[in-house]
């Protein structure tokens, strides 16, 4: 492990205590103009959230409003009755955005796959870095309205769903995540600058209450409006 990656492990709870946890629980609320875009606009607004720390395993409730739940685990995506019947199933559900045109509708399996692999990184980073396959590097530092913030380029596993295979995180001097930097594959590569704030210590783990999802331009800027994906966790707790 990179320095870096070191002292932010231990910033945001460490891995020792990371290690003796096993899954976390909350109430979320998800909405942003994507939601909107992809018709959509309340498919994830009032949700409850659980997933496995150590294997990507993720559960969300309701889905599109509906007495339902997706549960993602081991590349395939389920919908389920509130009686655990499944209703639909897809496997390999990234690979049902490939044939989609940028503008189409999703419907609530597409919602639940992009909700899962994206909450099950924001989660679990910055201690999934530490899990079989991750590769991370310091680069160069990220600077923004006159700040500057150490920097790591994380390489993803194949065998792990997420926005893109490299993404780049960048965190404060006290060792907390600021940014995370991405583009989506889904999404025809669409840009994400996550900004994480509002930092909560859950359990010994913290966690930023409050994400803000934009596009950014070909400087790395932020495109302030409009405002992507709008993250807000109203209760969290880690068993």
């Amino acid at each position: 492990m990179t320095d870096l990656l070191d002292y932010v492990l231990d910033a945001h709870g460490g891995i020792n205590r990371w290690n003796r946890l096993h899954s976390v629980e909350g109430q979320f609320s998800i909405g942003g103009a994507i939601w909107t875009f992809k018709g959509v606009p309340d498919a994830l607004k009032d949700v409850t959230i659980v997933a496995d720390l150590h294997s990507e395993r993720i559960t969300i409730s309701p889905v599109a409003g509906a007495h339902n739940h997706s549960v993602f685990a081991e590349g395939r995506l389920e919908l389920r009755s509130d009686s655990d019947e499944v209703l639909e199933a897809r496997d390999n559900p990234g690979e049902a955005f490939a044939t989609l045109a940028y503008d189409a509708p999703w419907d609530a399996l597409h919602a639940a796959y992009f909700a899962s692999e994206a909450w099950w990184t924001y989660l679990t980073a910055p201690f999934l870095f530490t899990y079989p396959g991750f590769h991370t590097t310091e680069v160069e530092s990220f600077h923004e309205d006159g700040q500057s913030y150490r920097t790591l380029k994380v390489t993803f596993p194949a065998d792990i769903d997420s926005h893109t295979a490299e993404q780049f995180f960048h965190f404060r001097s006290d060792g907390l995540l600021h940014r995370h930097t991405y583009t989506v594959d889904i999404l025809s590569g669409a840009t994400g600058a996550n900004y994480a704030t509002n930092f909560r210590t859950v359990d010994g783990i913290a966690v930023p209450f409050t994400r803000r999802i934009y596009g950014y331009d070909d400087a790395q800027r932020k495109v302030p409006e409009p405002v992507l994906v709008a993250l807000d966790v109203h209760d969290l707790q880690f068993r």
